[in-house]
């Protein structure tokens, strides 16, 4: 199919502004729905659903997640309160699952401030740095059923700790 941006070999920058981003995901969604499917892209998937977390983070706690490391801790705190149950949402519902989006979203952090890139493995959606693959997608569902057992800021620098090796 041919594509239908100007931009076809244009990537995103994950250290763009959030609204950016925003405006990004948008165009890129609005040529999807016009036809342009190549765009549909896992990259862009997990740009949306880290953008939905965001969202949904500043809706449900007023919490301003960004894109930099800082904002490693201030995802444990989310984290925290999602597997204590204070929102009372299913966290794991097929349409909208914060499991998923959360995990979306450390990715996202994950390659803005260390590097790497998304890639769908046998073993599921995966960032990939140095060759080696790091599951975000299952480490936020098992902090969410475990609870603070697992803290994200010290998985965050156990993963820059790769990229340093």
């Amino acid at each position: 199919m041919k594509r239908l941006d100007t931009e076809s070999g244009r990537r995103f920058s994950y250290q763009s502004s959030i609204s950016e981003l925003e405006e990004y995901y948008q165009k890129q969604y609005d040529l999807i729905k016009k036809g342009n499917t190549d765009l549909a892209t896992l990259e862009l998937v997990m740009l949306g659903n880290a953008l939905d977390f965001i969202s949904f983070v500043q809706t449900s706690f007023g919490i301003k997640l960004g894109n930099g490391e800082n904002s490693a801790a201030a995802y444990d705190e989310v984290m925290d309160a999602l597997s204590r149950g204070i929102v009372n949402k299913n966290l794991f519902d097929k349409e909208n699952n914060i499991a998923k989006k959360a995990g979306a979203y450390l990715g996202f952090l994950i390659i803005a401030n260390i590097g790497g890139e998304w890639k769908d493995t046998d073993s599921g959606s995966a960032v990939i740095i140095e060759g080696r693959e790091i599951y975000v997608l299952d480490f936020a569902e098992k902090r969410l059923v475990t609870g603070t057992d697992l803290n994200a800021a010290d998985y965050f620098k156990k993963v820059k700790t790769l990229k340093q090796n």
